[in-house]
């Protein structure tokens, strides 16, 4: 196999490709009932058509309605195999009068690919599919067994997607070496003090939980109220819970973070992170300060939902708030409960997992001294060779929780440039992707399946 050849051309129709996906209209709900089932059927079936190789050489199966499972089988048996994801639900358009092209038109216009999943994240779905297409023409066999994994009901938890693929190859022992999915872009411009893109490769996940703080009172007509109210003692409660956030710490992904990022730094922030062992109170005090960084360096609660009283005049017999809770690696819903019963205690509250269901544990920290790693750092060097690779805290959802029994190493990466402007997009107005970045996506991926 050739290594000279240049990857526009070999992945000259997968702008096409993913054109006609975006125009399948996978929008997931949580009532399964409002979910278009023929464009769902209609992106599966198009897939044999699109990617005939793939479906000819690799076994394809569907552990659930809303997920499509590829084994390419290696040749090394004693290799642990490896796992790329993807999804192929969206969410809704949202107004479709705000976007400038149609959100499921696929439009190609000035070099960029218009629609729905253009960013999250069929894109990565038809890269992974082209690249194994455009390897099998090329007679490529991989040592180890890879698994192309895609669910199609992420955007509202996986339960019915990659829950299904989890729990079928953990049902058959398999254990990967490592597994990449959705995460981190290639940050442009998002850092002052670094001169160069920053590829930001989640090693980790938040953890997720609601928690319901709940405060009870008297009821009855609000013209003679008792000295503390329901939602008088609820707003203390809220009021607690917000003045004593979780303290703030680094993380071993931090500290990775802090580490790989320090050589690429302007003074003084080289000095800081490479010595974050004697200067982390600063940095701490530093990322505390704006929201998108004190994200990084806590597990953060934001009282997003209230509710009491039915009527204006009416005394609330019971008032709730809801916390949304984002959970830092380390970090446990119980710790959570615990720290907000302190809190609240002294004001009559309670608290408890809103929805014990939806709740997801933070993620373990992957290695960055593994296989896994070195491969996507390797891979990275050559489709994006001004990018520097490093770890990173991933701080929304993703599949790779249905995944954690089945994987040593989990990383979270989306190969391709993105800046503020360019994130503000996701689940937004007028979502889309460069073509030549789409591009040097799938080159990233052809480099990174060739060294496995």
């Amino acid at each position: 196999m050739k290594d000279d050849i240049d990857y526009r051309e070999i992945f000259a129709q997968l702008p096409e490709k993913l054109a006609w996906m975006i125009q399948c209209k996978t929008v997931s709900s949580y009532d399964a009932a409002e979910e278009d089932e023929g464009e769902f059927a209609r992106l599966k079936m198009g897939l044999k058509e699109r990617f005939p190789l793939v479906h000819a050489k690799l076994r394809l199966e569907e552990p659930s309605y809303r997920s499509l499972l590829y084994t390419w089988q290696g040749s090394d048996p004693k290799l642990e195999p490896v796992i790329f994801c993807a999804h192929f639900d969206v969410v809704p358009p949202g107004d479709e009068k705000a976007w400038a092209h149609g959100p499921f038109s696929g439009d190609i216009v000035d070099g960029e690919l218009w629609g729905r999943g253009a960013q999250d994240i069929k894109v990565l779905m038809a890269c992974i599919l082209e690249t194994a297409e455009k390897l099998l023409e090329q007679g490529f066999s991989p040592k180890r067994t890879l698994y192309l994994a895609f669910g199609g009901d992420e955007e509202i938890g996986g339960a019915r997607g990659a829950k299904a693929i989890g729990d079928l190859l953990a049902q058959r022992g398999v254990h990967a070496s490592f597994l990449l999915d959705e995460g981190g872009p290639i940050a442009v411009n998002m850092l002052s003090f670094v001169d160069r893109p920053l590829a930001l490769v989640g090693i980790a996940e938040k953890g997720y939980a609601d928690v319901l703080v709940t405060a009870k009172g008297q009821g009855g007509h609000a013209s003679m109220p008792p000295q503390h109210t329901a939602t008088g003692n609820l707003s203390r409660a809220i009021t607690a819970i917000d003045r004593h956030p979780a303290p703030a710490r680094l993380t071993k992904t931090m500290r990775s973070f802090l580490k790989y990022l320090a050589p690429y730094c302007s003074q003084p922030y080289r000095f800081l992170f490479k010595s974050a062992g004697i200067t982390a109170p600063v940095i701490l005090k530093a990322f505390a300060a704006a929201p998108t960084t004190n994200a990084l360096v806590r597990t953060t609660a934001a009282c997003t939902m209230l509710q009491a009283s039915p009527k204006e005049n009416v005394l609330a017999e019971q008032a709730q708030a809801n916390f949304n809770v984002r959970m830092l690696p380390g970090d446990t819903a119980q710790n959570v409960l615990d720290r907000f019963a302190a809190q609240v205690r002294p004001f009559g509250a309670t608290v408890a997992i809103k929805h014990p269901e939806a709740l997801v544990e933070s993620s373990a920290e992957s290695s960055t001294e593994s296989f896994g790693w070195n491969a996507l750092a390797s891979a990275l060097a050559v489709s994006h060779p001004d990018a520097v690779c490093v770890p990173f805290l991933f701080s929304a959802g993703t599949d790779t929780k249905h995944y954690r029994n089945v994987v040593s190493d989990i990383y979270r990466f989306d190969a391709f440039p993105q800046d503020d402007a360019a994130l503000e997009r996701v689940h937004g107005d007028n979502e889309r992707i460069r073509i030549e970045d789409l591009l040097s996506c799938g080159h990233f991926y052809y480099e990174l399946m060739k060294r496995l």
